[in-house]
């Protein structure tokens, strides 16, 4: 028997319609992952689904002693004196049978008439206090805490004490130790780190009954979910599977609803043709009958595109190394965190750097970029070397001023008709790019500063947690844009998926140093270039000097020529594209050489003079 289902369910706010048409079932076991832009109606259909909201239209009927425990973006006001007492005090169902129990117990201590009956009531209360779990709801608490990464020492703090992210990790640590039917989970990625991701997506697996999960996170969803609700344009639909058995089936699905659209259109055209050239002829009746059957007719809603930003990040010429590390100690007041090997950077390069929360990768980020001295070694940019930085945080952001007075203070000798045609690609149209950035949501202020990031030409990028925020058509948009970027990128980010779609190499931040983890192999495509005529890595290749020939620069663009044809020839398949990781691994490679190939004609170039004498 379902637990909760939805019948023609319709979300409505003044004269918007959020989503409608939802036909949803719930069954024990059930996983359903909740996708789809930011404004969607996502985090609506979890309240929808708590009953704290009423659908518009439809009808949402629930089991009778349906329990369930939601876990909305805002977080309630502490009841406890420490996290651990605040997590504890999340099961009111035995907090109730304990006072109960204590109360029983005074009782029982004064002898009267009705001791029988409460000696049998406490043996049943203290039976159910156990069958609950009461007399291990400490330990629980404890490593379920543990597992998201508020260890022994805060778990002895105030709650008041605690900052954001970590309150946003006490109150899941209250959903998962309930005792729910039903899991409403709204962003609980949020602010946790890697570890903690996937003690949670374990955790889920092994110990969710059933819930209903939004998410940007789209390993999570995949591995979690066993249905995917995706909002859009208005419209709520169900696909079966996880996350990339939706991207097929919606694929699958626009194409054929695009197809019926094209056929009714050519029905509807030719039934038009016919009823004009003969409505006043010798066939006008039967005219009139086309016209009240066409009249009739149910029409298939013309396909509407996803409206999803467009992001384009330019580079700078710049020598091959872009940036090198020598001795490189981070930290901070010259306390130092962890070591660095030696390491250059070079055009092309998509160098990952994962840790836990606190483990300095932030701090890396800003030691490249210049803003905070090395506690020991140095950083050498390259020729030519263009670094940015996106913050995390926003910090660069003037929340006082507009959206556009951002770009045009950032980039004061740009026109700003180029900064309204960036923000225009950002879905910043119109008023919206002057309203103040304080108003803005964070996935708005992530658009920003990726706007700032567009109307520049830097040559390597240095990004702090750059999905935060974003909807997973953003995400999407912006791994598109780094595989176009012929530049170099260094990435912070907790994003499993974002990581292994984007980066070559991943270094892990481990007992005071900077460890290499894995240098993830490129998608499988339906042919490879040969080894014989494959480049060397940028990474690997050793960067020519003044005295290099220009023979052995010519056979490198030989060499970079021939693995440039190579992939033109992939993305010419159609196959190539039937996988998006597929798809973008090639263009991402793609562009490299591209970028490998323009910088060796520079060298080229750059050694004729001397050559030539």
């Amino acid at each position: 028997m379902a637990l909760l289902s939805c019948t023609d369910v319709a979300v409505e706010y003044a004269d918007r319609v959020v989503f409608s048409g939802l036909d949803l079932k719930l069954e024990p076991g059930d996983r359903l992952g909740v996708v789809g832009s930011n404004g969607e109606g996502k985090s609506s259909l979890l309240s929808l689904l708590s009953g704290v909201q009423q659908p518009s239209t439809g009808r949402v009927d629930r089991q009778g002693r349906l329990l369930v425990a939601h876990l909305p973006q805002e977080s309630p006001e502490p009841v406890a004196e420490t996290v651990l007492g605040e997590a504890m005090a999340s099961r009111t169902d035995l907090a109730r049978l304990r006072d109960e129990l204590g109360h029983l117990e005074h009782q029982l201590t004064i002898p009267g008439p009705d001791s029988e009956a409460q000696l049998t009531r406490y043996g049943e209360a203290q039976s159910a206090y156990e069958g609950l779990g009461g007399y291990d709801l400490e330990a629980r608490a404890r490593a379920v805490l543990g597992g998201l990464g508020l260890g022994d020492e805060e778990q002895a703090r105030s709650p008041h004490e605690l900052s954001v992210g970590q309150v946003r990790r006490m109150e899941l640590s209250k959903l998962l130790l309930q005792e729910a039917d039903l899991l409403l989970l709204d962003e609980p990625t949020n602010h946790l780190d890697l570890a903690a991701i996937e003690w949670l997506e374990a955790h889920l697996l092994q110990s969710a009954p059933t819930l209903c999960l939004v998410a940007h996170d789209r390993r999570l969803l995949e591995r979690v979910c066993t249905r995917i609700v995706e909002l859009a344009s208005g419209r709520a639909e169900v696909y079966e599977g996880g996350y990339t058995s939706y991207l097929r089936q919606r694929q699958e699905r626009r194409l054929r609803w695009r197809r019926t659209w094209e056929a009714q259109q050519a029905h509807i055209n030719h039934q038009e043709d016919y009823i004009r050239r003969y409505k006043a002829g010798q066939r006008a009746r039967q005219a009139r009958g086309r016209q009240t059957l066409l009249d009739r007719l149910e029409r298939v809603p013309e396909p509407t595109e996803l409206r999803r930003m467009q992001l384009t990040l330019h580079a700078a010429p710049s020598a091959q190394i872009v940036v090198r590390t020598e001795d490189l100690a981070c930290g901070r007041d010259q306390v130092e965190l962890f070591s660095v090997p030696d390491r250059a950077v070079a055009r092309g390069d998509r160098i990952a750097i994962l840790g836990p929360n606190g483990s300095g990768k932030t701090t890396l980020l800003h030691t490249l970029a210049g803003q905070l001295p090395p506690v020991r070694g140095r950083v050498i940019p390259g020729a030519r070397a263009r670094i940015r930085e996106y913050h995390q945080d926003f910090a660069d952001l003037n929340l006082d001023r507009t959206v556009l007075e951002n770009l045009l203070d950032d980039h004061p000798g740009s026109l700003p008709e180029r900064a309204r045609a960036v923000l225009g690609a950002m879905l910043f149209s119109g008023e919206r790019a002057l309203s103040r950035v304080r108003d803005l949501s964070g996935g708005e202020k992530a658009r920003v500063a990726l706007s700032r990031l567009g109307m520049d030409d830097a040559n390597c990028l240095l990004l702090d947690e750059p999905t935060n925020h974003l909807d997973i058509p953003s995400q999407e948009v912006l791994e598109e844009a780094l595989a176009r970027f012929p530049g170099a990128v260094v990435l912070v980010s907790h994003d499993r998926y974002f990581v292994d779609s984007v980066a070559t190499t991943v270094y892990e931040v481990e007992g005071g140093h900077l460890v290499e983890r894995r240098s993830p192999p490129p998608p499988a495509t339906p042919k490879q270039p040969s080894r014989k005529t494959r480049a060397p890595s940028p990474r690997k290749s050793a960067t020519p000097t003044p005295a290099s020939s220009r023979r052995e620069i010519e056979l490198r663009i030989a060499a970079l020529e021939q693995e440039k044809t190579a992939f033109e020839g992939q993305l010419a398949e159609p196959q190539t594209f039937k996988a998006p990781d597929r798809g973008r691994g090639v263009l991402g490679r793609f562009e490299v050489v591209k970028g490998d190939l323009e910088a060796a004609y520079a060298t080229w170039l750059a050694l004729e003079p001397s050559t030539e004498r």
